[in-house]
């Protein structure tokens, strides 16, 4: 039990760290005016966030694995933000390939 214990404790407080890491980087760049804010380790934290709170001996905070997964800005929302990217640019494609003139053939 103790050893459950010490290795959701290790998980919880990677994640956390790691998710501080990534908000730092994310709103950082707002505010410091950098290049492009990118996360050094995607999917890092809320992974791990969501594990520690799986192997947590507290059968209540089992419900609530998928919450580090949200707020970590480098996993769920990033998948979210890649996702929406992604259908516009098939979108965007799609046009520009109907919207061809015939004689560009």
């Amino acid at each position: 039990m103790i050893i459950l214990w010490i290795i959701a404790v290790v998980l919880l407080a990677l994640s956390l760290w790691i998710i501080l890491g990534n908000l730092w980087i994310t709103f950082g760049g707002f505010f410091f005016k950098k290049k492009k804010p990118e996360s050094l380790l995607p999917f890092v934290g809320g992974i791990a966030g969501a594990v520690g709170l799986l192997l947590l001996p507290i059968s209540q905070t089992r419900h609530f694995w998928w919450v580090p997964l949200v707020i970590d800005l480098g996993c769920g929302p990033m998948l979210v933000a890649v996702l929406i990217d992604q259908v516009k640019k098939s979108f965007t494609v799609s046009d520009a390939v109907t919207q061809r003139r015939p004689d560009e053939t």
